[in-house]
């Protein structure tokens, strides 16, 4: 017997007739009976798109700030910590799989172990299978909002169980990363998830692919359709007349050219060209909705085989890195800022050291400059050099030996490039 795919749901059915079969085609209840994780895990379209954001998402850079020096702190135990979260992961690892969740479940679960004995130090971070958290009786976002909530926090727990083992996890011991807003569900900690709203593209695509699969399959072959009431040649009649009209010359012994028989015979190919069903332009859409929903521009990934020119790609990069990766860190790092309560530093994070970014660098020097000129005439006219300092921009303690060097600066740079323009008018004149 034919082994059946795990995500097929074979479902009873009868005809008029009253033939009874199961239908093994029906692949519309396959997102319901696995999970958000699996589904992301298993899918030609929607598993590359959210690996490509979550990849994207783990290349940040961290930095740690102490707040009353302003100076970056190398050595610090939280930096520590996100480059070696656990024994099974790197930081890129475990910023992947932070990210991965977070898209498929719409929350991210992290874990916080303590050090045994040491209750204010945490040795490593686990990010946990959302589908595998139980949740206590009687959860709402009413009994979180009274004056009892702290001690919830300190008593109420979570059972997480995997592979046959269950664990009582604290939620005071527990990080939440949210990709749709919380605290709109009677379960504050439970959310939705993009996944939702696109089960049914999901469904499209794969039983798109699936269709594609079964007629490339049966493409070359050929039906015969026998009319039963037609007269039969008797074997010895058949041979003789096969021996008088085919021709085997080219073929094997096993193969003839042609059929001879009294019977009437319906030949039909079974050829099905894929273009008339237009799967591939229907798989092509629904990919594009998929891109869609993780904000993912079309210049940078597209199912279209449509070349892009390489400002187009470079442009759309930044902006993707600016508006939508940044935006997803900084909300990590206040969940990480809040959770771990580093008293006294502020945690900090990027993309600025990725090759991509430094196109935006002469455009931020361009700026500096331009606000350097503002100062530099502000301050000749007699503004006070507070007002002109915070009319730029700049902070109003900056001192004169950096106010001049930022001067300095700017008219060298400005020197630079008009050396470069008459350079280049003269090569032009030659």
């Amino acid at each position: 017997m034919t082994d059946i795919p795990s995500f097929i749901n074979p479902i009873w059915n009868r005809n008029e007739n009253g033939d009874s079969f199961y239908d093994l085609t029906s692949y519309n209840d396959w997102t319901d009976s696995i999970s958000n994780d699996e589904i992301s895990q298993n899918h030609p379209i929607l598993t590359p798109a959210i690996l490509f954001v979550a990849k994207l998402f783990s290349q940040a850079e961290f930095k740690v700030k102490n707040k009353r020096s302003n100076k970056y702190s190398k050595n610090h135990w939280l930096l520590t910590l996100l480059e070696n979260p656990n024994a099974y992961q790197t930081g890129s690892d475990f910023f992947e799989t932070l990210m991965f969740s977070m898209i498929s479940n719409g929350v991210a679960v992290v874990y916080k172990k303590r050090i045994t004995g040491f209750e204010d130090e945490i040795s490593s971070l686990y990010v946990l299978n959302y589908s595998k958290i139980k949740w206590p009786e009687g959860l709402t976002y009413k009994y979180l909002a009274t004056t009892d909530a702290d001690k919830f926090f300190k008593n109420e727990e979570i059972v997480y169980e995997e592979h046959g083992e269950k664990k009582s996890i604290k939620i005071k011991d527990l990080m939440f990363f949210y990709d749709l807003p919380n605290c709109l569900n009677k379960n504050p900690f439970k959310v939705k998830s993009r996944l939702d709203g696109l089960k049914q593209t999901l469904i499209n695509t794969k039983d798109s692919l699936i269709a594609k699969n079964i007629i490339l399959k049966s493409n070359g072959k050929e039906l015969l359709t026998l009319d039963k009431d037609s007269l039969h040649l008797s074997p010895e009649e058949k041979i003789g007349a096969e021996n008088l009209i085919n021709v085997n010359y080219g073929l094997s012994k096993t193969r003839k050219r042609g059929l001879i028989t009294k019977a009437s015979l319906t030949w039909k190919s079974l050829h099905i060209a894929l273009r008339d069903l237009g799967l591939d332009e229907s798989t092509k859409v629904d990919g594009n909705i998929v891109y869609t929903a993780l904000h993912i521009p079309k210049d940078i990934l597209s199912l279209e085989a449509k070349k892009t020119t390489y400002n187009n790609f470079k442009e759309s990069m930044v902006s993707y890195i600016q508006n939508e990766m940044q935006s997803s860190l900084k909300a990590v790092i206040a969940t990480f800022q809040k959770e771990l309560n580093s008293s006294g530093y502020r945690l900090e994070g990027d993309y600025e050291h990725l090759p991509i970014m430094q196109y935006i660098l002469k455009e931020r020097y361009e700026v500096i400059s331009l606000k350097a000129k503002a100062l530099n005439d502000l301050l000749r006219t007699g503004v006070p050099k507070e007002v002109a300092l915070s009319m730029c921009g700049f902070e109003e303690t900056l001192k004169l030996g950096e106010i001049q060097y930022l001067l300095n600066s700017s008219q060298n740079q400005n020197n630079e490039q008009q050396q470069e323009t008459n350079s280049g008018g003269e090569e032009n004149n030659e």
